[in-house]
């Protein structure tokens, strides 16, 4: 507990100090903004964050494979413009870079000042880069505080396995409750991504599953984001352990792809890092393991546009 304390100590503090120093040299309306107490809070505030996760995470940014945003999972919808061209203390400290397949390797981040585009009306993380490339990386953290959970997707297996899993979860899926949307009744699901890993004696899967409603003047689509769990070497369904389901016009339906699973802190609780993309914007989601055959989502990161 004194640790953690202490490497929050290392983040809060110092952008406490550069926020005030910031606030103080700005004009009168800078200066009237009050520092949001979600920093003022630290580790303790109201955003859920799994605190043994560490005190930040790296995203990767943009087309590079050396660009980092750096998410502070205290800051809010209201708080971001606040922190977006801070510079975080990150020098000190080494960071995992993971994604669907593991551990990518690790590499010390260099914070940079973030260049602002005047003429667009932007929420965005402050930016950094690794002190090299390392293609294909998705998140990062602190090393120590978390431990790579593989995950093999549906595209992988062969042919007859892949059949036999689409097979599975549209089964699963069939069991859910029926939609309030009638639209989409009795129509067929698809699976559209799967990933599946390991824990002990049971085979979790998350799926991104389907259904389309292909009229040419309004194109709808529902989503079924499931986690399911069953014993290994089992066939069948799945035992749903979460799921959300959402519908809509295929053109703004919002996106949530899986960038990454990992074991956090000591405890080596499960976790499974995800992307919502929308029109409001792109934000990160936690959905942790809370019991046998059990799933939540617990954080959610503030949204970033452009």
């Amino acid at each position: 507990m004194a640790y953690r304390l202490a490497v929050y100590g290392r983040i809060f503090i110092p952008l406490l100090m550069a926020l005030a120093c910031r606030d103080k040299a700005g004009d009168s309306a800078n200066a009237r903004r009050s520092l949001p107490a979600v920093f003022s809070l630290g580790p303790t505030s109201n955003t859920a964050w799994n605190v043994n996760a560490g005190p930040l995470m790296l995203m990767s940014a943009g087309n590079s494979s050396d660009s980092v945003s750096i998410v502070l999972p205290e800051a809010t919808d209201s708080t971001i413009d606040l922190v977006q061209d801070v510079i975080p203390p990150v020098s000190g400290f080494v960071f995992d870079l993971f994604n669907r397949g593991g551990k990518v390797d690790s590499t010390r981040v260099l914070p940079q000042k973030l260049e602002t585009d005047t003429t667009r009306d932007c929420s965005t993380w402050p930016v950094g880069r690794t002190q090299s490339a390392h293609p294909g990386w998705r998140v990062g953290f602190v090393r120590g505080n978390v431990k790579a959970l593989p995950l093999d997707s549906i595209e992988s297996l062969p042919s007859a396995d892949s059949a036999m899993l689409a097979a599975s979860l549209a089964q699963t899926a069939a069991t859910l409750p029926v939609s309030s949307d009638p639209t989409f009744r009795r129509l067929p699901f698809r699976v559209q991504s799967a990933y599946t890993f390991r824990l002990d004696s049971v085979e979790v899967v998350v799926a991104d599953i389907v259904r389309t409603l292909n009229e040419e003047a309004n194109p709808r689509i529902e989503h079924l984001l499931v986690i399911g769990e069953r014993p290994t070497g089992t066939k069948g369904r799945y035992a749903v352990g979460y799921f959300s389901r959402i519908a809509g016009a295929e053109e703004t339906m919002q996106a949530t792809e899986v960038l990454a699973a990992v074991r956090i802190g000591v405890s080596k609780s499960p976790a499974i890092i995800v992307s919502v993309e929308s029109e409001e914007g792109v934000k990160l989601g936690l959905i942790e393991r809370t019991g046998p055959g059990q799933w939540r989502p617990t954080w959610k990161s503030a949204y970033t546009t452009c």
